[in-house]
């Protein structure tokens, strides 16, 4: 007789004991089994760009290399993607006094960056010869009948003087006739843009191209604000002509030409017998908007020339310099703080006006403008040095053909290809060691 608790059922398996496997349900082999999935073959690995190599013609030795050239690495990242194939116009804005004045040294620079990078066509224009100073060698510029006001005689309480420094305008029958070269540089334009005042008691402007019927431009607005008509049109050669109409005083800045590149613009804005600190007379908002709406990946500072007759006479020192040409710097970055950003200095000078011009009053200057760029994280190029320093343009002058002009402030047009062969291979250089910096990882 069993007593108490149950024993183990002799079925039940144990810790030692297999389990009973003749009640497993087999499947059905009528059902389909559960299909798997095989796994997706893996994506090919994108192929490791080749490395870089330089093109023969990029690698130059300086004549004079490029100071702070890491604060030129956004404008070389726009060339190297124009390099890899982007669709895409780089622009630069250069502004400057004489040294740059008839588009002369700024010339050279457009033209060497244009053929080795790509066309982007002639770029902003202004409306007239306001000075002979002035000329854009990119096109063929006749104009008739604006009233002008430069930027160097304060004319506008409203500082509203365009992005050329210049403001142009008239009630009827001013004209302007623009037309891009032939088969050269700047022969071609798909978008063209005029630049113009929209104000209370504003005109009509009417702006044609070639032989398309004219478009009108109502300039009269409610309240004070820049504005930009665009006009797309077929690639090639163009003329575009502007005519005021009436009804109303308009007021207008220029007509920008651009290819759909791949390409570099250099503008170039001179600004001639100015002091570095006449920018400030700019209207802070309107210079930032007119920048914001150009765009540019880098912006050129070149002045300082004019500023030696207040060394000479006493009345700025450095310090005094610093503090002007920093305000400056900043005036004109307010539009894009993240574009890249170029100092050049001033060349060597012997006269200012009627001063007397020594070494000494240059490198007041020099050493003012290499600390500006180091503080508004700048590059900079050592004009000065490069030409040898205290009295080298009284030697440039005397060489055999001279490369200075008689004035002793000025390079002439041998003097000013020279420097501006420099300054491209300065920035060419630092162009293949960022590259070389990239590839490297």
């Amino acid at each position: 007789m069993l007593v108490g608790g149950c024993s183990p059922s002799s079925g039940d398996p144990t810790p030692s004991q297999e389990p009973d496997r003749s009640l497993a349900v087999e499947p059905d082999a009528g059902e389909p089994k559960p299909e798997v999935e095989e796994p997706s073959p893996a994506e090919p690995a994108e192929p490791a760009p080749p490395p870089y190599e330089p093109r023969e013609e990029d690698l130059v030795t300086p004549h004079q290399a490029i100071e702070n050239p890491e604060a030129l690495a956004g404008f070389l990242d726009a060339l190297r993607a124009v390099d890899s194939g982007e669709q895409r116009v780089v622009r630069v804005v250069h502004m400057g006094a004489s040294m740059i004045g008839s588009d002369d040294l700024t010339s050279v620079l457009r033209e060497r960056f244009q053929t080795r990078f790509g066309d982007g066509g002639a770029g902003l224009v202004l409306m007239a010869r306001y000075m002979p100073n002035y000329i854009h060698r990119w096109v063929k510029l006749d104009a008739s009948g604006w009233d002008h006001c430069y930027i160097a005689y304060k004319c506008l309480p409203d500082g509203h003087y365009g992005l050329g420094g210049t403001a142009f305008w008239a009630s009827r029958g001013a004209t302007t006739t623009i037309r891009t070269r032939k088969d050269e540089l700047g022969d071609e334009a798909s978008k063209i843009e005029l630049w113009y005042l929209a104000r209370p008691g504003g005109g009509r402007v009417e702006i044609k191209i070639d032989k398309d019927e004219p478009q009108i431009v109502d300039t009269r607005a409610e309240t004070m604000e820049d504005r930009f008509h665009a006009i797309d049109v077929e690639p090639g050669a163009h003329t575009v002509r502007v005519r005021a109409l009436g009804h109303g005083n308009s007021r207008v800045y220029g007509v920008m030409l651009e290819t759909d590149g791949p390409g570099v613009v250099w503008d170039q804005f001179s600004k001639l017998g100015v002091f570095t600190n006449r920018v400030l007379e700019w209207d802070a908002d309107h210079l930032a908007g007119q920048i914001r709406h150009r765009d540019p990946e880098l912006i050129v500072f070149t002045y300082g020339g004019n500023d030696l007759r207040r060394v000479a006479n006493g009345k700025l020192d450095q310090a005094g310099y610093i503090e002007e040409y920093s305000a400056v710097v900043e005036h004109v970055r307010r539009g894009k703080p993240e574009a890249s950003c170029l100092i050049t200095s001033i060349t060597d000078r012997g006269k200012s006006l009627t001063f007397e011009i020594l070494p000494e009053h240059v490198e007041v200057i020099v050493a003012g403008q290499r600390e500006v760029a180091k503080r508004a994280g700048c590059a900079f190029f050592d004009t000065y040095t490069a030409m040898g320093g205290g009295g080298s343009l009284k030697e440039w002058k005397h060489r055999s053909p001279p490369l200075a002009a008689d004035d002793l402030k000025h390079l002439n047009h041998r003097g000013r290809v020279l420097l501006g062969g420099w300054i491209y291979e300065a920035v060419i250089a630092a162009y293949v060691d960022r590259r070389k910096q990239l590839a490297a990882g």
